[in-house]
């Protein structure tokens, strides 16, 4: 609808009223009856009368960009509840958790799908402040004190970078979440205010998932390594089972003494404890790795997977040599974890060379730099494909026939990796592959 005609018409008629209801007024006062000779007459008398004759005109043009006026305010209008109903429909329809902040943290607005992730109504957190609803205790202060570095220099962990933090739910307790972090500033007539739009997403089923395909992996590295684990089980209980049979001819025979089933029992002993632990590094390596990241020694880490795999290694023909530095820094990490990305890459490499004529050698490096702490593990292998590089860590995928790998290992491997904030990579060498590591190094 055009206002601006609409009101100038408006304006016409009251002009036109005004100057009619004028005439009659006057007409009555003078005694006249209302004919055009007597308005006429009225006019001659009182020319200022010309002037009210104006009115409509006037009034035309006043109401006119009256309504030119009303008419950017309707359209504005109009416009902002066209924007404000989009920008409602896009929050609530959206999966992901969106919460908007001001600069000093707090929330304007909460979606229905934030609702849903941190059990709060949007009507008990608009106004809040978001450290104290969503933000786990021991990160308060943290996060109080990135939010006023950003603002006072423009510079913050979590602007435009996609990250995994815990959140705390409204129930208390604390969920996993990757978190994506925007600014944006407003500047009107002098006015300046900024605003942040934090996505959230709960990755707690992710989480999960990740940790059973780790268990699914793990389970599977275990079952590959049966054969060597047996073999490794069964030298010290055929050194016991020696040890026992001497003993007890000696006693048939009359000839034993204290000394000699002293030293046949110490040696029953250290082989029960060698199988023991054997049995113990098993099931640590077997079960979930529940706890919190601690730091580990990276060498230790590879020797010990080095332990549990060595034996099937040297039945394999595989000479394995290793370069450790004499100091090493340590890493932020799970100890199992490590080993499981160590034994898979250990397998893959073994696995490259059963069909090589050469000699068969794996090399393990532990060294550092100013990157970080680097694990490379060589192979003489007859390399990975060139078409298969780029999608090498991708789940499922593999090259291994039937029935030989799911394809989970270097996918695991990755994901444990990445979560410890660190990389892999893989590469072509002169006579086989090479897989690196690198860990950053708790400051």
């Amino acid at each position: 609808m055009n206002y601006s005609y609409k009101y100038a018409c408006l304006g016409i008629i009251f002009g036109s009223m005004f100057v009619a209801l004028g005439l009659v007024v006057d007409l009555y006062i003078a005694g006249l009856v209302p004919t055009l000779d007597n308005i006429l007459q009225l006019h001659l008398k009182n020319p200022t009368l010309y002037i009210v004759d104006t009115a409509p005109l006037v009034l035309g043009i006043c109401f006119y960009f009256l309504g030119k006026t009303y008419q950017k305010l309707h359209s504005s209008h109009l416009e902002y509840a066209i924007s404000s109903a989009r920008f409602k429909a896009l929050m609530n329809s959206a999966f992901d958790a969106i919460i908007i902040i001001d600069e000093n943290g707090l929330v304007e607005e909460f979606n229905a799908a934030a609702e849903l992730v941190f059990g709060y109504k949007r009507r008990e957190a608009v106004g809040k402040i978001l450290s104290e609803l969503i933000i786990p205790h021991r990160y308060r202060e943290a996060h109080d004190l990135g939010l006023t570095r950003f603002i006072e220099t423009g510079e913050g962990p979590l602007i435009g970078q996609l990250t995994e933090i815990e959140a705390l739910h409204h129930d208390g307790h604390e969920l996993p979440v990757e978190i994506a972090i925007e600014k944006y500033d407003l500047s009107m007539s002098g006015f300046h205010s900024a605003s942040f739009v934090a996505f959230i997403r709960d990755i707690s089923e992710r989480r999960v998932t990740a940790n059973q395909m780790i268990q699914s992996s793990k389970l599977a590295t275990l079952g590959e390594m049966a054969t060597a684990i047996a073999h490794e089980l069964n030298q010290p209980l055929n050194i016991i089972r020696m040890a026992a049979a001497n003993s007890r001819r000696k006693i048939a025979e009359g000839t034993v003494n204290s000394k000699y089933l002293n030293e046949k029992l110490e040696r029953i002993e250290g082989q029960t404890k060698r199988a023991a632990d054997i049995i113990d590094h098993m099931r640590m390596f077997g079960r979930e790795a529940k706890e919190e990241p601690e730091l580990i020694d990276p060498r230790k880490v590879v020797l010990s997977a080095l332990n549990l795999m060595g034996e099937q290694l040297r039945l394999a023909g595989i000479e394995v040599e290793t370069e450790f530095p004499d100091t090493c820094s340590f890493i932020l990490g799970h100890t199992t974890l490590m080993e499981q990305i160590i034994l898979n890459l250990l397998t893959n490499a073994g696995e490259a060379m059963t069909e090589k004529e050469r000699e068969a050698k794996i090399t393990l490096l532990v060294f550092e730099d100013d990157e970080g702490v680097h694990i490379t593990i060589e192979d003489a292998g007859s390399g990975i494909p060139e078409d298969v590089l780029p999608r090498i860590f991708e789940p499922f995928y593999t090259t291994k026939k039937m029935g030989k790998g799911a394809g989970l290992g270097l996918s695991v491997s990755y994901g444990i990796v990445r979560d410890m904030d660190g990389a892999i990579s893989a590469e072509n060498i002169d006579g086989g592959a090479k897989f690196t590591i690198t860990l950053p190094s708790p400051a």
